[in-house]
This record gives C-alpha cells, structure tokens and sequence, in this order.
C-alpha cells in the first residue's frame, strides 16, 4: 500500500501540479486481444512504447472535452494528433501525444514529468477554475498504449479494484473537507508476453494506471 498526503487546488495562489510517474513492466504467460483491422506491434526490449491521450469523459455531462484543455503535462516539441486508424476517426476520437515515455522490459521510478500551475485556488465565493470544476463534474482521462485503453487501479484499505471502463479520474472530492484534489502522481503497469513467431519481441497485453494525489511542498524561483 502507498500511504501519501494528498493536495487540494487551493493551498497556495498558483497552485502546482506535480506529475510523476512509476512505471513497471510484468511479464505474463497470456493470450492477446485485438481490434478487428488494427494490427498488433512487436517491441524489443528497450523501444519505445507510446502513450497516447484521448479526449476525457464524464458519466455526469456526457460531454467529451480535450485532454489538453487543462494544463496537463506536454511533449517536447508540442502537442500531435496521433490517430493510427480509421476506426479512430470514427468514433470521433482526438487522440495526442503525450510526455509519458515508456520502454519495453525496462523499469522506472519517480520520473518527474512537469511542474504546472493549475491556476488560481479553490474557496468560497471565487468561481472555481477549470481544473476544479473538471474534479467536481467526475472527468476522466482516457490513455492508450498500443491500441489499449488503460485500466484504472483503485487501491484502499480493504480491498484493490481495478475497473476497465472509462479510464481514470482526473482528481476527487475529499469526504471530510468536501475540496478538490488532483491525481498528481500515477503508478504505469505495462503487461506484455513473448511473441512466439518472433526472436526477442514482445507485445502488450494489459495497460494499468494507478492514480493517487500527493502533496508537495515548493518554493517560488525568480
């Protein structure tokens, strides 16, 4: 278990988000799924496995917005659309690029992706930003990693679940003082099994997010 203090948008003026990610690589002994017309990818150890962002979702407004309209993380060189097939396009997905590197059969810890400035603090009488109101409306984030939606992983005290539907949440409400927290951290499991018909390749099999918030303490740099 990961025992960790948690940070609302609203303890200082400009508030930060801190993204780090831990990254584990599992190997399984497992039969694959995939979609019709998209073709399966084989990795050696070490290439580069794409993270890739869709729009966020909410069962509460059913209105789709972009991943990038709130100030997450971004790649080096900009934001690209990254569409890899014609279903995509269909379903009327955006799929981008994202910051997140990850590599096959090779394990990381506390990578620390970006500081960002989620905007002003949350309190009474002050109309809540963009982030906040995100939290409060229950937006997920949706990533992909070779044609695979991520499952989310929700840990507590009792019991471990893992839900493969609608990705995972952007932050949550806290019971005992009802503020907005941001996931700022988020543990990557990345399963994959050996290609049989190939020597030394690998392909994923299951993609899994654990989100949790931590918070951090900073110091203003001139």
């Amino acid at each position: 278990a990961i025992h960790c203090n948690t940070q609302h948008i609203g303890t200082s003026s400009t508030m930060r988000q801190f993204a780090f990610l831990i990254v584990s690589l599992l190997g399984m002994e497992t039969s694959s799924f995939y979609l019709p017309g998209v073709n399966p990818q084989s990795f050696s150890q070490g290439d580069v496995v794409k993270l890739k962002v869709n729009k966020m979702t909410s069962q509460h407004t059913l209105l789709p917005v972009d991943y990038y309209r709130l100030p997450f993380c971004q790649p080096e060189g900009g934001i690209k659309m990254d569409n890899e097939n014609l279903g995509e396009f269909l379903a009327g997905d955006r799929i981008e690029s994202s910051p997140y590197r990850l590599k096959m059969k090779v394990e990381m810890f506390c990578e620390q992706v970006c500081v960002a400035n989620l905007g002003r603090e949350e309190a009474n009488g002050v109309s809540p930003n963009k982030v906040v109101r995100a939290i409060r409306k229950g937006y997920h984030n949706n990533w992909i990693v070779d044609n695979l939606p991520a499952a989310s992983k929700v840990e507590d005290d009792k019991t471990v679940t893992t839900r493969y539907w609608q990705g995972f949440p952007v932050g949550f409400v806290g019971a005992d003082d009802n503020k907005a927290y941001i996931n700022n951290h988020v543990n990557i499991e990345i399963m994959y099994h050996q290609v049989e018909t190939e020597t030394d390749k690998y392909r994923v099999v299951r993609f899994t997010v654990e989100p949790f918030s931590i918070k951090h303490a900073f110091e203003e740099v001139d």
